[in-house]
């Protein structure tokens, strides 16, 4: 109790409450170097990268890139208490590539800051993210935001020292609240606390309202549940009168299908019985046509060989009618060469009987 008097009164009186309580900062040196370059040395294929020496001479196989000192400033806005309070966050981080960085990663190195920056964007986020989920519990609200801005700047500057870059980082974060905007923390820290005790019991009302209604949500729920295993219940039912209905239809159809398969049998059993007998038909009638062609060709052939030997009988008769006709000639005309031949001879004996 008499410490709380003592804070009141020290407050009332315009002391700073938190800064005898603070302790020193840490201090981070970076151990920046202005001048600090790299030199690559190329010849054909062979490449090395090395820090600028006091004493150099730049040959034609030389190329200087400067490692500068970056300034990367970073804002951020944050809401917490349902908008209650408005926390300003903005840190202002300086680095620098080293050598072993640079060595890890040449194709960047005309562009090596922008390539941190880059990469790193969203590592520094989840960092200040991570201390600025801390802020949740309130106790800032007594403390301070000192250790918490010590706390990110030290953070973001050993993400970015574990991997070879230097830095250093200056935090500061300011609070604005809503209600109470005229309220500086550090200054007014009784009656912030006065205002967190209060907004502390409005959350507790609410959190009772809040669970009040998720009682009668509940109710309301169970109620639900019930009907709806009820209507379960009735649709269950229907489901299995559904079912043996549809068991019943099914069995239908099979014995529908089974009846459809044995017509289909018997239908099968015709089937093939006809075109058994229609193949019959068929080799019976092609059986009947070949002999009726055999028939016909054998008698076509006898009419060709009757035919052939009444032509070879015609032709033996003209054959013999003419040898006649020729023996018949020469007869005539043996008989006509005799006549002619006795004729002369009777002359002549004439003749000579003439002249006696």
């Amino acid at each position: 109790m008499n410490s709380a008097d003592n804070e009141l009164e020290a407050w009332l009186a315009g002391e700073d409450l938190f800064e005898q309580n603070l302790p020193d900062p840490e201090q981070w040196v970076a151990g920046f170097d202005a001048d600090r370059q790299v030199v690559v040395l190329k010849i054909g294929p062979f490449q090395r990268l090395f820090l600028r020496p006091g004493k150099f001479t730049k040959r034609f196989f030389h190329q200087l890139y400067p490692l500068t000192i970056e300034t990367w400033p970073y804002r951020r806005q944050v809401n917490l208490f349902d908008d209650f309070c408005t926390v300003n966050i903005a840190l202002d981080l300086r680095f620098q590539a080293t050598l072993n960085y640079v060595q890890k990663n040449p194709e960047v190195l005309d562009s090596i800051n922008r390539h941190i920056q880059g990469l790193y964007a969203a590592v520094i986020e989840d960092k200040i993210n991570q201390e600025l989920h801390k802020l949740a519990d309130g106790g800032w609200v007594q403390k301070g935001l000192a250790e918490h801005e010590k706390r990110i700047a030290i953070t973001v500057c050993e993400v970015l020292t574990q991997q070879h870059i230097q830095a250093e980082a200056v935090c500061h974060m300011t609070v604005v609240f809503a209600d109470f905007p005229e309220v500086r923390l550090g200054k007014d820290s009784v009656y912030l606390h006065v205002l967190k005790k209060t907004f502390e019991l409005n959350e507790e009302k609410n959190r009772e309202h809040q669970r009040q209604q998720r009682y009668n949500e509940q109710q309301a729920l169970q109620a639900k549940q019930q009907e709806l295993e009820h209507l379960k219940q009735l649709a269950e039912m229907q489901r299995r009168i559904q079912l043996a209905e549809a068991e019943a239809q099914i069995q239908l159809l099979q014995d529908k299908e089974q009846q459809l398969a044995r017509q289909l049998e018997v239908e099968r059993r015709l089937h093939a019985a006809r075109m058994e007998h229609e193949q019959q038909l068929k080799e019976t009638s092609l059986e009947i046509e070949l002999r009726s062609l055999q028939e016909l060709d054998a008698k076509q052939r006898l009419a060709e060989t009757q035919q052939l030997t009444e032509r070879l009988a015609h032709e033996a008769v003209l054959a013999d009618k003419q040898t006649r006709a020729e023996i018949q000639r020469r007869e005539s005309a043996r008989r006509h060469w005799r006549a002619a031949g006795n004729l002369d001879s009777d002359g002549e004996e004439g003749i000579e009987n003439t002249d006696v």
